[in-house]
């Protein structure tokens, strides 16, 4: 259900928000976005493929966003909710965390709601990530593990210039059990051949 256009809390929907692709914006994470984000992760489709491995209560994600927004304060990570263009609802989150400046690298994750997967969203989403990794902070290397029967969203990382790095066995355990991952990783040289007008 959406909140009230009128709700005083709220900051208005930007005409042409700072982090954007062409389907999504990024926006911080906030304790409103809680509950969707709680859905997702109990979610087996969604949560359990994104690598969660228990269900989570709203106290447990309170505790964890009030977790991730100290390491944004330190710069330790960067941690979005993914929202529609036009629109301020959490269809999704997406971060940069175990930031290293000293090597300029950073893990990326993500997760999109049910209604979004597979519909180019998270591709989008990850798309304007990168371009704040590489611009905005300077890195230089933007790594993820992935389960290996996971081929949507391998395909999805393919799509945008990730490459496989490794396969590390039994190195996830899961919904079902332990299971295959992959490492796979993008440098900013990758990063500018692949996107569009790069190299």
């Amino acid at each position: 259900m959406s909140e009230p256009k009128d709700d005083p809390t709220r900051l208005p929907i930007p005409d042409r928000p700072l982090l954007r692709g062409e389907k999504v914006w990024l926006r911080p994470l906030e304790e409103r976005d809680l509950p969707a984000y709680v859905a997702g992760i109990n979610d087996t489709e969604v949560g359990g493929l994104a690598g969660y491995k228990a269900p989570m209560s709203l106290l447990q994600a309170k505790g964890w966003l009030d977790h991730v927004n100290e390491k944004s304060k330190k710069g330790e990570g960067f941690f979005f909710a993914i929202c529609e263009l036009g629109d301020d609802r959490f269809v999704g989150t997406t971060w940069l965390k175990e930031v290293d400046y000293w090597h300029g690298a950073a893990e990326l994750a993500i997760y999109m709601d049910r209604d979004h997967i597979g519909a180019g969203f998270g591709t989008d989403a990850q798309r304007a990530l990168l371009t704040f990794a590489f611009n905005a902070v300077g890195l230089n290397r933007v790594w993820l593990t992935v389960y290996a029967s996971n081929t949507r969203a391998i395909r999805s990382y393919e799509k945008l210039g990730f490459r496989h790095e490794g396969l590390m066995r039994q190195s996830w355990r899961g919904p079902n059990g332990l299971e295959d991952s992959v490492l796979m990783a993008i440098l900013r040289d990758d990063w500018e051949t692949a996107r569009p007008g790069g190299g």
